[in-house]
């Protein structure tokens, strides 16, 4: 007959196999590539972590015993709780996942539909381009550079940021990738020389928002994937300036 010991090792194991399957839609197809480590995947998989691998098999140690009456019944209800909890654990990794990376000016915002509807825009009008999620777009700006610039600090001044406005959403064009990042070399001048030795070749390089990581990200230019993550101490005083003249 089976101890408790015995049933809280089963129980474990299957709560394994359940969480690798879940890790590896999460990193799959919510949060590809360093993506889960720079926006906040890792947050989210810590209640499924905390729920699956050790709530539930935890509970079935200190109910399981052999022969005790209701034990079908009160496994059934860690299983109901445990399945309850993982639902909604999985449900804030999905809701909080990013659906776009949007090149807006010098800057990928990483955005999730919650940063759409917040500002009254449908995430739903991301499916009208090509690609799978995230999808991976750029604000297009006037050629002229001076134009360029007034579009950006006017989209300051007025309270309607780049990265949101959607109707200058394009998808990165199949072939010269580099075309779009035109700010690119005035972002690598502004990093420390250590991080712009760091850089590689095929690195198309801005600055990069999301909801839990500001720093600057290299985007290949062949697998069209992020590559790395850099963060700089001049982009971060930069900020904590932003945030000093905020709050006078």
């Amino acid at each position: 007959m089976m101890n408790r010991w015995q049933a809280f090792a089963l129980h474990f194991g299957i709560s394994v196999l359940v969480f690798l399957l879940l890790l590896a839609i999460i990193l799959v197809f919510w949060y590809p590539g360093i993506l889960f480590s720079i926006d906040g995947g890792w947050t989210g998989l810590r209640i499924v972590i905390a729920v699956d691998l050790v709530l539930g098999p935890l509970l079935t140690l200190i109910v399981f015993k052999p022969g005790k009456p209701g034990l079908k019944f009160d496994l059934t209800c860690i299983g109901l709780f445990q399945a309850v909890c993982l639902s909604a654990g999985m449900w804030i990794v999905w809701n909080e996942r990013p659906v776009a990376l949007v090149l807006a000016y010098d800057t990928l915002y990483s955005l999730a539909a919650g940063d759409f509807e917040n500002y009254g825009k449908d995430p739903a009008l991301l499916d009208a381009f090509p690609g799978s999620f995230p999808k991976l777009l750029y604000t297009e700006l006037p050629e002229n550079d001076i134009s360029a610039d007034i579009v950006s600090i006017r989209s300051q001044f007025i309270g309607d940021p780049l990265f949101m406005q959607t109707e200058r959403y394009r998808p990165m064009p199949a072939e010269e990738l580099a075309s779009v990042y035109r700010r690119q070399q005035a972002t690598r001048a502004e990093i420390s020389d250590a991080t712009r030795a760091g850089l590689g070749d095929d690195c198309l390089f801005s600055r990069f928002v999301s909801p839990v990581q500001v720093g600057y990200v290299c985007l290949d230019a062949e697998s069209r994937k992020l590559s790395g993550f850099f963060v700089d101490g001049y982009l971060q005083e930069q900020i904590e300036q932003e945030a000093e003249s905020g709050s006078q």
